[in-house]
This record gives C-alpha cells, structure tokens and sequence, in this order.
C-alpha cells in the first residue's frame, strides 16, 4: 500500500536523569524503540499515559535532544548535530493542549504566521493573505486573524494549532494527541479535518494517541507502546484481529462498543509483566506475519505462533 520511507527510526532512546551520586535515578522514557513511516499513511503509537509516546514524537522532532539511536526524515539523518532548518521546517507538530500550545500574547495572525517569518519571508501582504488563506483551510475565517487565543473555543483553538503547523507546507506532522483535551463531537471534527488536510495536500501523519476508538477509524498501521519499548505493530486490521502481545490485549479488552449487550458480557484483561519470563533470553521485536510485529524471545513466538496457526480469537 505504501512504499516511500519518509521517517526511520532505529534504537531511538531518550533517557532522562535525576539526583546525583549514590540518588542519581535514570527514567527510560524511551528505550530502543524502531521503526518505519511511510509516505501519506496514518501512523498511529499508542499506549497508557507515560509510556513514552509523546516522548517519542518530541525527540524526532528535536524538541528533546534524543540520548541515543538513529532518525532519517527524508534520507537524512536528524537525531544528532546541526539541524537543517530548510528540512525541519517540512516537519511539524500539533501539539495536545491547544491552551498551553498557544502564546496568549499573540494574535492569531501573529501565531500562525511565525513559521513563515521565520523562513525570512519578509513582505506583510504575502504573510496576511497566507494566514487568510490557511485558516479558511481548518474551518476558520480571515476576521479571527486580529484576536487572541483566549477568545476561542478549545476546538478553535486546536484549529489555530493545526494552522500553524500547516502553513510552512510540511510533509510530514506529528500530532501528539491532538483531540483528547476536546468534546467528542468536536474531536469528530478535527479527526475529520487532518484527514481531508491529508487527502489534499498529501501529508504523512504520526498520530499519537492513547483512545483506541478513534485510532481504529483513522490510522493505517498502529505501533504498541509500553514502559519505552514497542510491543507490537501492525496494519490497523491486523492489530485488532490478532493482537498477540499480552499488553495489547489488555488495552483493545478496554475499548467500550456503543453495544449494551456486548458491554454487559465484556470482560476486562489485565496484564501482568511478570507473565514474561526473560531469564534467559530477551526479548526482540520480531516479525510473526508479514508486516505484523511483536516483542518476544522464541519460545514467546512459538507461542503466538501456534495461536495464529489454530485461529484461537482473543475477542
């Protein structure tokens, strides 16, 4: 389905470290974590709060100084030294809170139109009418140039974000859960907006997120995250028709069905890490079927592989 790599990610980590001496503590945040995006997919990470997954997004993106691993955005590598301006500008970010995300100082217009001034476009009529132009494209209009953040609605708000991030004309957007500080029906409408965003213009979306409804309906592939590691990934079809890894489980076992019948018989999966048994081996992230991956050590895959072969259904 897709082809083009447009970011590789290989041993990504992010290490953070507290305390000194004998209380020096260090947080894997993220911890080896692999993988490919292709061009105009959907790529959705997953998993509980702290898992790593906003953490991942702000290390690719530079935001965190990455403490080790590999990155390629376009061919070129990203994770360490100088960055190239002109490549990064074709990255961006939608950040989750469209409050704290937004300078409460700044115009609209002002906000927005921040990228282009920093690619030294200088003329004032070309920059108002790019801002005119990009928030008549997110469901806005040209008057809501002159005010403030404050004066939005949170959904606005996120408009105004997704805006900002549009405007430099990137190929590639990391939204960091970019609908869950919002209303359902307005989270609707966002996911509906960066997927007509993407049919236009295009562009290949890291989407992070941990409410795996939403997920379901608008990612191609789904990466699995626990405690910094990927523990399973797959197409989206694949992943909720077989999910292997007991985390994963645990998590599709929490999605609600608008079905009273089915929610009076569901029933809960809760993981325990100690079911794993890595004493003597450890485990990798290793490819059961094609495009189908999943953290185990062989006599793990064995098993899931059994489990595949005999149809055995989780759900």
């Amino acid at each position: 389905m897709f082809s083009e790599v447009v970011l590789k990610v290989r041993d990504l980590k992010m290490h953070f470290t507290s305390g000194r001496g004998k209380r020096k503590h260090v947080v894997k945040a993220v911890d080896g974590v692999d993988f490919d995006i292709y061009q105009g997919e959907v790529f959705g990470l997953v998993g509980e709060s702290g898992c790593g997954k906003t953490t991942t997004g702000r290390a690719i993106i530079r935001l965190y100084q990455p403490t080790g691993g590999n990155v390629e955005f376009l061919g070129k590598p990203i994770a360490q030294g100088k960055l190239d301006m002109e490549l990064m500008k074709k990255m961006q970010m939608i950040f989750q809170d469209p409050i704290a995300s937004l300078n409460p100082r700044m115009t609209v217009k002002e906000i927005i139109a921040q990228g282009l001034r920093i690619s030294g476009l200088k003329d004032e009529r070309e920059i108002t009418e790019n801002v005119h132009n990009v928030l008549r494209k997110v469901g806005l209009l040209p008057e809501h140039a002159s005010r403030y953040p404050h004066e939005f609605s949170g959904g606005q708000r996120q408009r105004i974000g997704i805006a900002r991030a549009i405007i430099v004309k990137p190929s590639f957007i990391i939204a960091d859960e970019p609908i869950s500080a919002l209303d359902v029906s307005i989270q609707a409408q966002v996911i509906n907006l960066l997927n007509d965003l993407r049919e236009e213009f295009g562009i290949t979306i890291m989407f992070i997120a941990h409410d795996l409804s939403v997920v379901k309906y608008f990612c191609d592939r789904v990466a699995v995250m626990y405690y910094g590691k990927m523990v399973e990934l797959a197409t989206n079809d694949e992943l909720f028709k077989n999910p292997l890894h007991p985390y994963t489980r645990s998590l599709l076992s929490a999605v609600p069905l608008p079905d009273p019948n089915y929610e009076k018989t569901r029933k809960r999966i809760t993981y325990n890490p100690n079911v794993h048994n890595y004493n003597q081996q450890k485990p990798t992230l290793q490819e059961i079927t094609e495009g189908h991956f999943v953290l185990a050590n062989d006599e793990e895959m064995t098993k899931y592989k059994r489990s595949l072969d005999d149809g055995i259904k989780v759900f």
